[in-house]
């Protein structure tokens, strides 16, 4: 039997935890990453916490509350896998010495390893990039993934650019798993890193596959809005310690999660941001204000632990002596890439895992779901991956070649901060919690329109090559989730179309985006 060889494509949390499966079950394994492993990730910076069937939570119950809050457009078949086999998988993790804490009342966190505040999860994938390097798996930095390898209909291996050196680099594969994480940067307000730029969505709408869902995307109810101020989320929870008013001083956001059945702030980070971050948008929208009272904390709240992680900032006397704006930032995708409960594609040889995938949260994700979501079906992705069978797909040589970019050039063109500027602008106009048909038409030609600006992109240093490399990704995903939101006429999870207000029994359905013949359009998917 030929050796197999597995590449993935990502090093956050579900990348590393997919080498290391793959890694375990003998493949060898090549792990490529934009920037250095197990850093400046969604995992790293979350907020260390897992929701899960543990302790008091049945598995049951777990899958039951998923379907709730993601509004019954979830695949059953991925939520049962998260429900019976998220426990598993992090006692998993904890026997190869990841430090995890498993509590009673369906919770997990790895916290204890953590860096900051912000950075709730870097001891985390810092723990796993060093198990994933002890037990083999080569890792190469300032890759970024350009092509998959197609042959004989299924994935054959992946090309990438050193974008550091400007070097291109292919290499067979017996499989590839995709674990590049969302698209996030397409927004100017997001709490996600600035290497979240959609590129699993292009590679795997340029290899022929669907997307799934990609309106669906997940904006946190509270970031900081207020210069001074970190471009971050602010955990619901803190409402629980200190008033968060409009501008009358009205508590109107606890009134409404109150009538909405959720008895507080912590339960609402759970089971409530779809609701919530739409609220506030409204309430801006029609010229309100949202403050939270920070001149409200005192000393002594600094020294508890679930104030702290709230605020997940270090707040000096300065910064504690009046209200503060705080609005909507936009957080993850509950779209992506179709898989079936191993990580499988439509593509033979191509899995994926973690926020690049879909159909696990459907139309809004539960708090907590997406470290559990990256663990469990890491695992079984690297597991089904490493056991591919050998197709003559695989290969042991990396090449190297010198890539032509016809659309970069050192002396014209558009500079590619100011192409993606003029992308985010669209897309905070159109593409917020709170949309029109109108607006979101608009959008997409404004998107054509950043798009066409960048036909021709100036490129003279290592990070304009790198800044140039990510624009398909982010037009890609800009324009996937348009068109996703353009189709979906009424308002679903984290959906939500003003001008289609309720939820309609005829869209509980998927909607799915393809690119053909370089256009990406949305068309109606399986009903559910």
């Amino acid at each position: 039997m030929k050796e197999r060889n597995v590449i993935v494509i990502g090093a956050g949390g579900a990348g590393l935890t997919a080498a290391l499966a793959a890694r375990e079950k003998g493949a060898e394994v090549l792990l490529l990453s934009k920037t250095g492993a197990g850093d400046a990730n969604c995992t790293a910076l979350s907020g260390g916490g897992f929701s899960l069937a543990a302790g008091r939570v049945t598995p049951e119950d777990h899958f039951r509350r998923v379907r709730e809050i993601g509004r019954f457009v979830n695949e059953d078949e991925l939520v049962r896998v998260l429900a019976d086999r998220g426990e598993e998988s992090l006692l998993r993790l904890k026997t190869l010495g990841v430090t995890i804490s498993i509590h009673s009342g369906g919770h997990a966190s790895v916290r204890d390893t953590a860096p900051s505040e912000i950075a709730g999860g870097a001891g985390f994938t810092r723990e796993l990039a060093a198990l994933a390097r002890g037990m083999g798996v080569k890792i190469i930095e300032n890759a970024v993934a350009t092509r998959l390898l197609l042959e004989d209909g299924g994935a054959a291996g992946v090309e990438w650019i050193d974008w550091k050196t400007g070097r291109g680099y292919r290499k067979k594969a017996s499989s590839v798993i995709l674990a590049s994480g969302g698209g996030g940067r397409i927004f100017p307000r997001t709490d996600n890193p600035a290497r979240m730029t959609g590129d699993g969505y292009f590679l795997a709408l340029d290899a022929g596959l669907d997307l799934v869902d990609m309106e669906y995307v997940q904006f946190y109810p509270l970031g900081w809005d207020q210069k001074g101020y970190p471009l971050w989320m602010v955990g619901l929870d803190i409402i629980d310690f200190i008033p968060l008013t409009d501008e009358d001083g009205r508590e109107y956001v606890l009134e409404a999660l109150r009538s909405w059945g959720i008895k507080n702030g912590r339960e609402g980070n759970y089971v409530g941001r779809d609701k919530t971050a739409i609220l506030i948008d409204r309430h801006e929208r029609e010229g309100g204000t949202t403050l939270l009272h920070l001149e409200k904390l005192r000393e002594e709240d600094l020294h508890d632990p679930y104030i702290t992680m709230s605020l997940m900032i270090d707040l000096p006397p300065g910064k504690r002596t009046a209200p503060v704006k705080v609005s909507p930032i936009q957080h993850y995708f509950s779209g992506g890439i179709p898989i079936d409960g191993e990580g499988r594609t439509a593509l033979p040889g191509l899995y994926a895992c973690g926020e690049v995938t879909g159909g696990v949260d459907g139309a809004s994700r539960m708090g907590g779901n997406a470290l559990t979501n990256i663990v469990t079906f890491g695992f079984r992705a690297g597991s089904a991956a490493a056991a591919e069978p050998f197709s003559g797909r695989g290969g042991s040589e990396m090449l190297s070649f010198d890539p032509a970019f016809p659309d970069f050039s050192r002396e014209g063109g558009e500079a590619p901060p100011e192409v993606r500027r003029a992308l985010g602008e669209a897309v905070a106009r159109g593409l917020g919690p709170c949309r029109t048909g109108e607006g979101i038409a608009r959008c997409l030609q404004e998107i054509a329109g950043a798009e066409e600006r960048g036909t021709l992109l100036k490129v003279n240093t290592p990070m304009d090559l790198l800044h140039a490399l990510e624009m398909k990704g982010l037009f890609a995903t800009a324009k996937s989730v348009a068109a996703a939101a353009l189709l979906r006429e009424e308002s679903r999870g984290v959906q939500y179309r003003e001008d289609f207000p309720g939820e309609r029994p005829e869209w509980k359905r998927q909607i799915l985006c393809r690119k053909k013949n370089g256009i990406i359009t949305a068309r109606p998917g399986k009903t559910l």
